[in-house]
C-alpha cells in the first residue's frame, strides 16, 4: 500500500528505492548494494555451496491519466502491479532469512529491486544515456551490463495478473520483443495566421508519418503479433505558431525477431516519408 501510494516511473524511483532499502535493513538483509541510479541488490548467503537464486521485484510505475491511484502531479500510477512485486520479493527474503529456514538451505538468495521495467519516457532515458548515467533504457539490461547478475543461476519473479476463471497461482507465457523509437520532426516556425506559407509544419509531417504507419498494418502477419502504438509527446509551442519541433515515441513489438525488425523498417519508411513530404 505504501508503494502503491508513491508511484514513480523508471529511473525516477527515488522514494520507492529508499523505502525498499529501509525494508531490506528492517529484515536484516546484508550486503545491500545500490545499482543503476535507483536499483538495489541484497544477498542472503547460507554459507553452504549451492545455486544462486535471484528473486526480483520491479520498482517503477506506469503513467496513466485518470487512474484511481495516480499521482496528482505526475499521473504516475502502479497499473501493472509492481507495488505488489516489491512486497512479494521482500516477503520471500524475510521468510528465507529466518535462521531456522536457512539451516535447510544451501547457496545464495539474491534479492533485486530493479528499476525501469516499463519502456516509457524514451526521450528522458535517452538524455540519461547521453549524460552517461545509464547505457540501456531498461533496468534489467543495465543490471546485466553492470555485472549485478553475475553468478546468478536462475532468476524469477512474481507478477500480478487476471485470469478467467480466477486462479491463485499461474505460470506466465512468452512475451513480445520490442524496438523503441524516439522521433523528432524539425520544421520551421512562422506565424500560423499571418504567414503560414513561410513555415514548415512539423506536426503535419508527424501526422503523415502516423498515417503511413497505420496503412502498413494490413501487411503484418497474425502469427507475428505486431503491435505499434505511437504517441505525440510534443505537438508544438503555441497554437499561433507553425509547429517547428514535434516529438513522437513508439514501440514496435513482435513475437519473433524477424517479424518486429520487418515491422520496424516499415515504420522507419513511414517516418521518412512524413519528413520528406
Amino acid at each position: 500500500k505504501t508503494i502503491l501510494d508513491m508511484p514513480e516511473p523508471g529511473y525516477r524511483e527515488f522514494k520507492t528505492s529508499k523505502y525498499t532499502e529501509e525494508q531490506f535493513n528492517k529484515y536484516g538483509f546484508s550486503n545491500i548494494e545500490k545499482v543503476s541510479m535507483t536499483g538495489l541488490k541484497a544477498v542472503i548467503d547460507t554459507g553452504r555451496p549451492g545455486p544462486t537464486v535471484c528473486v526480483m521485484g520491479e520498482l517503477d510505475s506506469l503513467v496513466v491519466l485518470g487512474h484511481p491511484h495516480a499521482d496528482a502531479d505526475t499521473s504516475a500510477a502502479h497499473a501493472c502491479g509492481h507495488h505488489c512485486q516489491i512486497a512479494m520479493m521482500i516477503a520471500v527474503g524475510q521468510s528465507l532469512n529466518d535462521p531456522e529456514v536457512l539451516k535447510g538451505l544451501s547457496g545464495k538468495i539474491v534479492l533485486v529491486a530493479v528499476p525501469a521495467e516499463e519502456n516509457i519516457e524514451v526521450e528522458f532515458r535517452k538524455n540519461l544515456r547521453e549524460e552517461g548515467k545509464i547505457e540501456f533504457l531498461l533496468g534489467k539490461q543495465e543490471f546485466v551490463k553492470l555485472g549485478a547478475l553475475d553468478g546468478v543461476d536462475i532468476a524469477m519473479m512474481t507478477h500480478t495478473s487476471h485470469s478467467n476463471p480466477p486462479s491463485i497461482l499461474g505460470i506466465g507465457g512468452t512475451n513480445n520483443g520490442t524496438v523503441s523509437k524516439s522521433i523528432k520532426f524539425k520544421g520551421k516556425a512562422s506565424h500560423a495566421g499571418g504567414a503560414p506559407h513561410n513555415g514548415i509544419n512539423a506536426l503535419n509531417a508527424a501526422m503523415l508519418a502516423m498515417s503511413g504507419i497505420h496503412f502498413q498494418r494490413e501487411t503484418f502477419k497474425d502469427e507475428d503479433t505486431i503491435r505499434i502504438h505511437p504517441i505525440i509527446t510534443r505537438g508544438g509551442a503555441a497554437v499561433s505558431s507553425v509547429p517547428a519541433d514535434v516529438r513522437m515515441e513508439t514501440y514496435v513489438r513482435g513475437s519473433s525477431i524477424e517479424g518486429f525488425l520487418d515491422a520496424s523498417e516499415k515504420v522507419d519508411r513511414a517516418l521518412r516519408a512524413g519528413a520528406m513530404a
